[in-house]
């Protein structure tokens, strides 16, 4: 049986996690609205690399200040539309389906269609396609141009908290599998690029060691800054991502009837990939992790060469993870 100061510890950990866990979505929530999210009307996700489309649209619709947004190939139906309306917080979602242009709205999730002109388009016959997705768009009277705007550009921040719960399975002088539980926040700072930085943290079930006349647990968790890039395809995200930060390292029991502690904080480095499925601003997945950890320690007997415990320097983690971006 573990030693109660353990027991205790953990049990102090797993309670410390859930009210962490709680603040984190809280502050979240906060940040969202702090950070400027961006309303859905304020922006608009053009589907079509043509710059000089781009460019008329962005002249077109600059009374009513929209941010004017390439991102993607065409949606190949209106659910795909509004899934990508959905994960870039946009009001419309405007491409061409051949000669044919197409304007999503979000807000009154209806499709509207006009005729236009394939491929790439020359100044005048972009201007004139932009005008025409204006009309779509049905917009009311801009703002005078004295007074301030009803809606500001945004920053284009998103805020996405996340939780997870895996298996770890390190290697040292054994193989040792343990529950995982964790969580990360992390911010898109701009909304036409995959890239997120944030922080992750975990904690998870200590590894029972009976050795060389010792008797307790070891225990570990790990806090670390990460970066990401995100790959989107219709619904499915692909996010490679790698974090440097710290594993604090516990062995408490007693040996001989003397009571023991060992503690060790130790550098560590983290890659690998989440996969993702997205359902609006919620995404449920699959993670698959890789931890290098640096100078960790082995314990033995005292006033002897008996090896007591080992700390593992190698882990890969497998598992699910749940997150919301704001």
């Amino acid at each position: 049986m573990p030693p109660t100061s353990a027991i205790a510890r953990q049990t102090a950990y797993a309670r410390l996690v859930t009210r962490v866990t709680s603040l984190l979505l809280l502050a979240g929530w906060l940040a969202g609205d702090a950070l400027g999210a961006p309303a859905p009307h304020e922006r608009v996700v053009l589907a079509d690399p043509d710059p000089e489309l781009r460019h008329a649209m962005e002249q077109a619709l600059a009374p009513w200040h929209l941010q004017v947004v390439i991102e993607g190939p065409a949606p190949a139906d209106t659910a795909m539309a509004q899934q990508r309306a959905d994960a870039d917080t946009a009001r419309f979602v405007v491409w061409r389906d051949g000669p044919t242009l197409v304007v999503y709205d979000r807000a009154l999730e209806s499709t509207e269609r006009r005729d236009s002109q394939a491929g790439v388009l020359d100044p005048p016959t972009a201007a004139a396609a932009a005008l025409t997705i204006k009309t779509m768009m049905r917009l009311p009277p801009p703002p005078p141009p004295d007074e301030p705007p009803v809606v500001s550009p945004g920053s284009g921040i998103e805020v996405r908290i996340q939780a997870g719960l895996a298996a770890r399975i390190a290697r040292s002088d054994t193989t040792d599998v343990t529950v995982r539980f964790g969580g990360a926040a992390a911010i898109r700072p701009w909304a036409s690029y995959g890239w997120r930085f944030g922080l992750a943290g975990d904690g998870g079930t200590s590894t029972s060691i009976d050795q060389a006349g010792f008797k307790g647990t070891w225990s570990e968790w790990a806090v670390l800054g990460f970066a990401s890039w995100t790959y989107t395809r219709d619904a499915w995200e692909i996010e490679p991502h790698a974090g440097f930060g710290v594993r604090r390292s516990a062995l408490d029991g007693a040996e001989m009837s003397t009571a023991r502690t060992e503690t060790a904080t130790l550098a560590m480095v983290r890659g690998g990939v989440w996969g993702r499925w997205r359902w609006t601003r919620w995404t449920v997945g699959a993670v698959v992790d890789v931890d290098e950890i640096f100078g960790t320690p082995t314990y033995t007997k005292n006033n002897s060469p008996a090896l007591i415990f080992q700390v593992p320097g190698f882990a890969v983690e497998l598992g699910v993870t749940i997150s919301v971006d704001l």
